[in-house]
Parts: C-alpha cells; structure tokens; sequence
C-alpha cells in the first residue's frame, strides 16, 4: 500500500512536471521584447496558390517587418518602392504605307507605414492583437510617349506625343485586429481584419507636346498645359481572406 502511494506521487510528480514544461515551451514560441519578425501572404486556392508581400493602403507592395518593444507591444513598419516601364512596338501594311506605332509609359511612387500592435492575453500558442497604422504613398510623375510613323515611297511622316502629368500623394489610416498561431518557436499563421480610411490627390499640372514630321521633312509643334487633379475619399472594411506566414528572430 505504502509502495502504490509512493508510485502515485511520482507519477503525478512526473505528469506536473511534464505539463509545466509543455507549458512553458509553448509560452517560449511567442515572440519577446526586442524581436524582430517579418513575414509572406499565401492567398488563393489550392490550385492557384500566390506569395506576396504586404501592401500598403494604396495598393503597392512593400517590405514589412514588426519590432517588438515590450513583450507585449511591437512596432510596425513598412517600405515599399515601385518602378513601371512599359513599351509596346506594333507594324502594321496597308496599300503602299507601313504604319509603325511604338509607345512607352514610365511612372514611380515610394510607401512608408508605421503603426503600433498591442497584444492581448496570449493562450499558450494563440496571439491575437490590435493595431493602428498610417500609411503615406508619394506617387512620382507619369510620362507617356507615342511616336506613330508611316512609311512610303516618298519618305517617312511621323507623329511625336509626349505627356507628362504630376504625380500626387495617398495617406491611409487603417485599425484593426488580428491574431498569430505558433506552429512553432518563432514561427506563426496568421491574419488580419481592419477598418481603413485612405484619401488620394492625384494630379496637378498636365504638359502634352505633340511634334509632326511630314514625308518632305517639314516639322511642327503644338504645346498645350492644362490643370487635371483628382481626390478621392474611401472607407473600405478589409478582411483579408489572405493567410499570413510569419518568423520572428
């Protein structure tokens, strides 16, 4: 009887000391105090998977990476850099010209966001949190160039357009709520929910220069400036059906 007492306190010893362990090891996959994590979306079906970046309100990708100040607090922070070049060239015969049409659009912008995430009482691997976020987009100028020709006997008649228009700026607001899943130490699934209000200027003073050669080699141009700015205010609810994959180290 004393021997099945004394094998029952070892093995409730055992047991305690085990699910204190399992305990703590779960509590040591959450990230702490000076941490630093960044992470991919996974979205789409099975069939059609896509890894992405972050996006900012305004829509651009941009490097995203958390900071953890307190165990309990972490620093959100964004930057993203966006570069379009476009060109199409197209030829096309009819009767005795041969019309060659070649365009080319250029256009930038770069993002900045920052924002702060507040986690909530943790339960073991599960971490859910809330946020506030500013995003600010700087939209560079646009420039689109058409050069359209037409090839013939005689010799070569063409037409240069040139526009250039100015860019502008978007700044987005965002709060929401999201939470984190430890599959493992510093590894995490995830996603997010958020309530966002975005303003976007886009605009300002329009150049459109337009140059026209005729087959005998004279040439002529036209100028014209013109104001164009557009704003828009939008309140959009995102959930994102987007899964996020996170480490942190």
């Amino acid at each position: 009887m004393k021997l099945t007492k004394t094998l029952t306190l070892y093995v409730v010893a055992i047991l305690f000391t085990i699910s204190s362990t399992a305990q703590n090891t779960e509590k040591d996959f959450l990230p702490k105090k000076g941490d630093l994590g960044t992470g991919i979306i996974v979205s789409g079906l099975i069939d059609n998977i896509n890894l992405s970046t972050n996006k900012s309100s305004y829509g651009q990708n941009i490097l995203f990476a958390k900071y953890y100040l307190e165990d309990d607090l972490a620093l959100r922070v964004g930057l993203g850099f966006s570069l379009s070049r476009s060109v199409s060239e197209s030829s096309d015969s009819s009767g005795l010209f041969l019309n060659e049409v070649d365009s080319m659009r250029r256009s930038s912008s770069m993002n900045v966001s920052i924002g702060i995430e507040k986690h909530l009482i943790s339960n073991r691997r599960l971490d859910p949190y809330v946020f506030g976020q500013l995003d600010l987009s700087f939209i560079g100028k646009s420039k689109t160039e058409t050069d359209v020709r037409q090839i013939s006997t005689i010799g070569t008649a063409s037409n240069n357009r040139k526009v250039i228009r100015d860019g502008g700026f978007a700044v987005g607001v965002n709060a929401g709520a999201g939470f984190n899943y430890f599959l493992a130490k510093n590894f995490s699934v995830g996603s997010e929910v958020y309530l966002g209000l975005q303003y976007v200027s886009l605009g300002g003073g329009i150049s459109d220069n337009t140059t026209n050669t005729t087959a005998g080699g004279n040439r002529s141009s036209t100028f014209n400036s013109r104001e164009d700015i557009t704003k828009t205010t939008t309140l959009n609810v995102a959930p994102t059906a987007e899964i996020n994959f996170s480490y942190f180290f």
